[in-house]
């Protein structure tokens, strides 16, 4: 089987990357090399704040840490701060509640 290379202009490599960053840490750069390693860019940008992690990112968040099911989701203040409070069971069949910081994505019991 013969393979085929395609090459994109460099505006729409930086451009596709860019996008892909999208949820990124607040501050990232960019470095993009061309294959033949004749163009370089470089872009550095801050990414808006927005108003935090959805329940589904919270509920991946918490399974991918603790396996099992989530049972329940609830939007709770504690301390002044927004949480989600996630009840799940475990795969050896333990029932546990931890908070999700709606900001930072933390766990914490």
């Amino acid at each position: 089987m013969k393979s085929v290379s395609v090459a994109l202009p460099p505006t729409s490599v930086v451009l596709a990357l860019l996008l892909s960053l999208s949820a990124a840490p607040l501050h990232a750069e960019l470095h993009v090399e061309l294959m033949d390693g004749s163009v370089r860019y470089q872009a550095e940008f801050l990414r808006v704040q927005n108003n935090g992690i959805s329940r589904d990112q919270a509920a991946e968040i918490v399974k991918r840490r603790y396996g099992g099911k989530i049972l329940a989701i609830s939007e709770v203040q504690k301390g002044g701060r927004s949480l989600y409070r996630i009840k799940g069971l475990s795969d050896k069949s333990q029932v546990y509640v931890v908070y999700v910081d709606k900001q930072s994505g933390r766990i914490s019991r």
